[in-house]
Parts: structure tokens; sequence; C-alpha cells
């Protein structure tokens, strides 16, 4: 749709994209949380491979706000940009909360190490 839009119009193209951006980003984590517990953190073929599937993810989310650009009423601009945002935040959030977590997990499997080792 082209032509004037207001400003709520705005606003929700960017709500939205944001959304939509961050969603996608979580499904990045998942992702990358599979193929390290899958792998044990070893592998470049592994890492190749999970920053290419994490690319893909990123073009599919920028892409459904492209083909749908003419069934919503929303600016295209704002959206697009909002949800490339929300990628790029998305995803350096969630991957910051799964280092978090993987290190916990790493420090706890340390200190169980440490116990049983101990304990002997």
């Amino acid at each position: 749709m082209n032509g004037p839009f207001s400003a709520g119009q705005y606003a929700l193209g960017i709500l939205l994209g944001l959304a939509l951006g961050m969603l996608f980003g979580y499904g990045n984590m998942r992702i990358t949380k599979r193929a390290v517990k899958k792998n044990n953190g070893d592998g470049l073929a592994a890492v190749t491979a999970t920053n290419l599937i994490r690319s893909l993810v990123n073009v599919v989310a920028l892409a459904i706000v492209f083909f749908t650009r003419n069934l919503v009423p929303l600016p295209f601009y704002a959206t697009i940009i909002a949800t490339a945002t929300g990628l790029a935040f998305g995803n350096v959030f969630f991957t910051w909360l799964l280092t978090k977590e993987m290190k916990k997990d790493m420090e706890a499997a340390r200190q169980q190490q440490a116990d049983s080792e101990g304990g002997e």
C-alpha cells in the first residue's frame, strides 16, 4: 500500500517489525543451542553450518516483510528496518542469554567433577 501513513501505522509497523525480528532471533538462539549441545562446542563444520542456517532464518524473516508489504497496510521501510533491528538485537541478546546459561552449566559440571574427585 502506498500513500501517507498515520503515526499509529508507523508505530505498529515498528512494533511488529521488532517483534518479528526478536522472534526469529529467538529461533536462531535455539538453533545455536541445539548445535552446541550436539557437538559439545567442537567442530568447524558444525559452526559453519549453524551460521549458514542462522543467515537463512534472517533472510526468511526479512522476506516475510518484503512479500507482505502490499498485503499489510503498514509503512514498508519502517517495518523492514525494525525487523532488521529486531534480528540484530535479538541475536545479540539471545546469544548473550545462551552464553550465560552455558557458563552456569559449565561451572556446575566443574563443581560436580570436583565434588566427585574429592569424595573418592
